[in-house]
């Protein structure tokens, strides 16, 4: 579409009748706003197009607080959710000045629950209690949460009849950091850094996680960590062969993978 600018100035006319003032006006503009009602559905459009308040606030010429406020000012926060979900997931992120925001969201839908201003245990057991009845509470079955020990409290003591369910993501990460660990501190015990075994664990860690099934032991490749020709199964067995308390590990690692899926 075309793009019009308007240079309209503030001027008060008198009316000789009856004495009374008023100011100018344009079908264009709302009464007493400054920005017409096309800027403010082109704001709504690109805020759907996920624009960035910045962005948006750059393309059109406007202030971010602006564009903030055009977006905000009608929206009415519920206080709670019509009715909880059997199963939650428990959460935070960063939202923003590096405060951590409380997320709750339906397991089953991912539809949001709950989004608490902090992840304080105090501040989310009294937001749900005074939201929502016993009875609503106690329906709740499941709760997902990752390996923080305060949410494992703040469940007990909302949802008496939930269990804790830890996510899988946060399992499968903890593991991988604890085979790391044991890889780096074996690789700091071997004298020769040039060996074979040194640049396998150095330069090659990636292939200790991969799952079993993607461990090709027919096909012949070039490693490029080791520089040499061999299968994945054989640059994986210069470690393990060698250095037993990184087979354990490795075992271990492989059988939490294999039992999640």
């Amino acid at each position: 579409g075309i793009e019009y600018h308007l240079v309209l100035k503030k001027q008060r006319f008198l009316c000789r009748n009856c004495g009374s003032t008023c100011g100018a006006h344009s079908d264009l503009l709302i009464k007493n706003h400054t920005m017409t009602k096309q800027i403010k559905n082109r704001i709504f459009s690109m805020a759907k197009e996920s624009f960035t308040l910045s962005s948006i606030a750059k393309i059109i010429g406007i202030s971010a607080n602006t564009v903030s406020r055009i977006l905000y000012s009608n929206t009415k926060i519920p206080t709670r959710c019509v009715h909880l979900p059997e199963n939650l997931c428990f959460d935070e992120f960063r939202s923003v000045k590096n405060i951590f925001t409380f997320i709750a969201i339906d397991a089953d839908t991912h539809r949001l629950v709950e989004l608490i201003r902090n992840r304080l245990s105090k501040t989310i057991t009294e937001h749900f209690i005074n939201s929502y009845s016993l009875s609503e509470r106690q329906a709740v079955k499941t709760v997902s949460i990752d390996l923080n020990a305060n949410y494992q409290l703040v469940v007990h003591r909302i949802f008496p009849n939930a269990r804790i369910v830890v996510d899988r993501f946060h399992i499968v990460q903890l593991c991988s950091r604890a085979l790391d660990q044991v890889r780096i501190n074996s690789l700091k015990k071997l004298p020769d850094k040039k060996s074979r075994i040194y640049k396998a664990m150095k330069s090659d860690w990636r292939l200790y996680h991969l799952p079993e099934e993607d461990v090709d032991d027919t096909h012949i490749k070039f490693i490029v960590g080791i520089n040499e020709f061999m299968t994945i199964q054989n640059a994986i067995d210069i470690a393990t062969d060698e250095i037993p308390i990184f087979k354990e590990a490795y075992d271990t690692y492989q059988s939490i993978q294999r039992s999640i899926r």
